[in-house]
This record gives C-alpha cells, structure tokens and sequence, in this order.
C-alpha cells in the first residue's frame, strides 16, 4: 500500500507539533488531516474517515479519551494512537475498542519513523482500513 492511500487525523491544541508532525508525515507521503481539538477533529473523523487518527492526551475541552471513544463511534474502522506528553495507561474503554499500550507514543518522538511504522502497520494489517 501506498502511503498517499493513508488517510491520516492528526489531533493535537500545540500548533507547533501538531504542525511539526503532519510536516513529516505529509513528506512521507500520507494525506495527513489536523485539528487543535477534539470538538473539531469529530466532525472531520465523520467525513474523511481516516485509516489512523493520533490523538493527544491532554486537549482543551473533550480530553483525548473522551474524543477517541466517542469517534470510535462514527468511525470503528479507524485505527487510534495516542501521542502523549504524559505517562498513560490505557483505560477499560479504549482497551474495549481494541487499544493497547503499544498504541501509545510518549512526547517527544525522537524518530518519527517510528511513527511512520505504526501507520504503515496499522494500514498493512488493515486493522484500521
């Protein structure tokens, strides 16, 4: 698969590494979509319906948790990762949409090839396709 057929959802309120991040991931070749929040990354997960959305933890508003179960909803076949300043566990409701510990990334990524990784597998495995 083509990284161009990778729809991705970027959701992250720092402008300047969720600008930083879809940089890469666009040089990558990925259609990478952004939101600051998880308020206006809903109704774009509704409409693009991306292959992988990466969310941070800590948003303004609706927390990262809240937007990922909640647009699990609207979008089950998306696949979730979790791009995180802080250390975090996995609750029960994102572990019972398929989540695990190693769908979460700690702030910052030194190699973002790691993270290009995560995509490529998530998309191969079409876990999330």
């Amino acid at each position: 698969m083509n990284n161009t057929d990778i729809k991705v959802l970027l959701v992250d309120d720092d402008e300047m590494i969720r600008d930083c991040v879809a940089a890469y991931l666009e040089d990558e070749g990925f259609s990478v979509y952004s939101a600051a929040s998880g308020e206006e990354a809903l109704p774009l997960i509704a409409v693009i319906r991306p292959a992988v959305c990466i969310s941070d933890m800590r948003l303004s508003g609706m927390n990262g948790e809240e937007f990922i179960v909640t647009a699990h909803t609207f979008s089950p076949e998306t696949g979730y990762l979790i791009h995180t300043g802080m250390m975090y566990c996995l609750s029960d409701e994102l572990s019972a949409i398929g989540m695990s510990a190693d769908d979460v990334l700690l702030k910052p990524i030194h190699d973002l090839s790691k993270l290009v990784n995560k995509i490529k597998n998530c998309a191969a495995t079409r876990r999330c396709l």
